[in-house]
């Protein structure tokens, strides 16, 4: 047990050197070195726990430790935020999201030289404050992902909602962490119990994969997700839009114009076939052909009434009914001629295809005149 919290610690230290360390300064991973730095710091106590009393017990460094459950709240919403826009800064009056550490900090360490004893955090209302704060920023999280994924729906294609998939599953990994941590606290203080080996285990286990996974998140996954921004894009590209912003689509110019950017979108993807590639999201299409970015969303919502993965994958779906009927199956099996064509996986395509044909892949082969599969 105590070679598992040393190992947390190490890993820890080693995280938030490595994200220290990037050339790229992102404050994303400003924020994530951060909560491996106090985690580090805590499963460094929790090994003192277990092995010096003498250490444990130290003033400054038992209340420090004490105190640093109230920033991961802060610091996860703080990475939300800026991983889901790269411009992101933190500003000076944002700083009160810290103002509880702070005092709780404060109020521990002042009487140090005067009566040990009041630092019993219990006649502080510490504990209940910690259950409180914690899920209110997870809660906060949470809104910050679903506003996230309500943009990703309009604009982007398969990498960024892996992305938010990712960042989604860290924050679940907080919830889950956040919940057998109170509950073991509520054991705890109910049976009078200080040392239990049981409930530090499940704690430092699911400490250990929440940390490989935040990791994973920050060396492998976040490039693409953090180089959005949604700020600079026009309101009515969300789902979110604002009754103003949908009687208002002249704003963008008429019909002989829409009919125009169609007409020219169509044909350079029937020529180019800009689909092929399964990571195609708007931004790319957009430089490729030629056409703004917020024109190409503008025709796609308000005219054709289509979300872009909707658009591009109708022809998609309409190139694999091409390659199925020529026969290509006779040399590629079926979802290899998807793959061929831009889908990115076995359940996409066959999702897609049934949605747009009304049948399976399988089936509409079978349906063919003249195929013998």
């Amino acid at each position: 047990m105590i070679y598992l919290f040393f190992i947390s610690t190490c890993f820890s230290v080693l995280f938030f050197l490595l994200l220290m360390a990037k050339k790229d300064k992102r404050t994303d991973h400003f924020f994530l070195a951060l909560i491996f730095l106090f985690i580090s710091i805590n499963s460094l106590y929790i090994s003192f726990f277990y092995t010096s009393e003498e250490l444990f017990y130290t003033p400054l460094f038992s209340e420090f430790n004490y105190a640093i459950p109230l920033l991961y709240g802060p610091l996860l919403w703080f990475y939300a935020k800026s991983i889901t826009n790269k411009d992101y800064k933190l500003r000076l009056r944002q700083s009160w999201h810290f103002l509880p550490f702070v005092v709780f900090l404060f109020i521990l360490v002042l009487p140090l030289w005067t009566d040990y004893t009041l630092l019993d955090s219990k006649h502080l209302g510490y504990p209940l404050i910690k259950l409180v704060i914690t899920p209110a920023y997870l809660i906060s999280v949470l809104m910050i992902l679903r506003n996230y994924r309500l943009k990703l729906k309009t604009l982007l294609s398969y990498e960024y909602r892996m992305n938010h998939m990712w960042l989604s599953w860290v924050t679940a990994g907080a919830i889950i962490l956040w919940a057998i941590a109170s509950a073991g606290f509520v054991y705890n203080e109910m049976n009078e119990v200080h040392k239990t080996l049981l409930y530090d285990f499940y704690v430092l286990s699911f400490l250990g994969v929440f940390l490989f996974a935040l990791a994973f998140v920050a060396f492998n996954k976040t490039d693409i997700m953090y180089n959005l921004n949604f700020e600079k894009l026009p309101e009515d590209l969300t789902e979110e839009n604002n009754e103003s912003d949908r009687t208002r689509p002249e704003e963008y110019g008429n019909n002989k114009q829409y009919e125009a950017i169609i007409l020219q979108l169509n044909d350079f993807i029937k020529k180019e076939k800009p689909y092929l590639d399964p990571l195609l999201s708007i931004s790319s299409l957009a430089e490729k052909s030629g056409i703004p970015q917020y024109k190409i969303s503008v025709v796609l919502n308000k005219v054709l009434k289509q979300r872009f993965y909707d658009y591009i994958n109708s022809y998609r779906v309409e190139l694999v009914k091409e390659r199925l009927k020529k026969g290509d199956t006779e040399q590629f099996s079926i979802l290899g001629i998807a793959l061929d064509s831009g889908f990115n996986s076995k359940a996409s395509f066959n999702r897609v295809f049934k949605k747009k044909a009304g049948m399976t892949p399988s089936q509409y082969l079978k349906s063919i005149p003249g195929n013998s599969n």
